[in-house]
């Protein structure tokens, strides 16, 4: 018997916008679309007993009214929470070598008060 995994691309996310978002328009319907990266911190006790932290930056890809919505309400420093799913972005550069990065196509951002 031929047993699959199941598929599950989720992923929830708080963090710090790491700069100022900005809204660019691409295609015929000049469609908005932001990249904004998230610092995350996570703290752990090391081997010796000692609080460190650790920050993660993580690159999302947010489309339509909500990248709009971004710019207009967020500015770097402020916390959000995203909601999305994990995206491989390919692409080649002017030299035509292939690059590829891991980034979070964001479905749905919650922006927190930056208190």
């Amino acid at each position: 018997m031929n047993k699959k995994a199941p598929s599950l691309n989720r992923i929830s996310l708080a963090g710090n916008i790491v700069r100022d978002p900005e809204v660019r328009h691409v295609g015929s319907k000049k469609t908005a679309v932001t990249n904004i990266t998230i610092a995350n911190n996570r703290s752990y006790l090391d081997k010796d007993k000692n609080w460190q932290e650790e920050t993660t930056y993580v690159e999302t890809e947010i489309w339509g009214r909500q990248a709009e919505k971004v710019e207009e309400k967020c500015k770097k420093g402020d916390p959000v929470i995203i909601e999305g799913s994990l995206k491989n972005s390919n692409w080649k550069d002017k030299d035509g070598n292939s690059h590829s990065k891991l980034l979070v196509k964001v479905d749905k951002v919650h922006i927190l008060q930056n208190s």
